[in-house]
């Protein structure tokens, strides 16, 4: 999760009672998630796909996914956002032997409650894809005080309300090759 906050949050933001109804509306829409290969983009040490999800509102995000080659994929799994008019891109040179890399970019005018469940949605796909824990996903940004960073980091560590996260419900995976 992230480091230490420059600024804070509004206190109503981490309210338990509406981020509990909001998670609810999480929990029953299904996961899905489509790979598609991206070779032209990949490299020896790195492979890339793009990939998209269905968000709990019926929206689908898209980006791409790095996976180094490299060691073995014990590595943490870090999720980047980039804003609506940035292409998604990997930085080869940011992804240590075993991680994986997912970039991910939010459409203009997403509300920050979807937002935040957006990215829960997307630490559940790489938890679940990647084999890993949830504790092993990180959020990372050029600027780590992104308001959906704090929330969700802050449900995530202090309130533990995805207990589907850890491999509740398996992950249904459509590969075109």
């Amino acid at each position: 999760m992230p480091g230490p906050r420059s600024r804070s949050l509004h206190p109503l933001l981490f309210e338990r009672s509406y981020w509990r109804n909001r998670l609810q509306v999480l929990r029953l829409a299904r996961p899905s998630l489509l790979l598609i290969p991206r070779p032209e983009l990949s490299t020896g040490t790195l492979e890339v796909d793009e990939f998209r999800i269905r968000t709990h509102d019926g929206i689908r995000l898209f980006g791409l996914r790095a996976r180094s080659r490299l060691g073995t994929l014990e590595g943490p799994a870090r999720i980047r956002i980039v804003g609506p008019c940035d292409a998604p891109a990997i930085d080869p040179r940011s992804i240590q032997p075993g991680e994986t890399e997912f970039v991910l970019q939010f459409p203009a005018g997403r509300r920050l409650e979807d937002r935040v469940l957006d990215l829960l949605r997307m630490c559940q796909v790489a938890a679940q894809k990647e084999e890993r824990l949830v504790e092993q996903v990180r959020f990372v940004s050029a600027a780590d005080d992104r308001d959906e960073f704090l929330i969700a980091s802050q449900l995530l560590t202090n309130e533990t309300p995805l207990p589907e996260l850890e491999g509740g419900s398996a992950l249904p995976d459509a590969r075109r090759a």
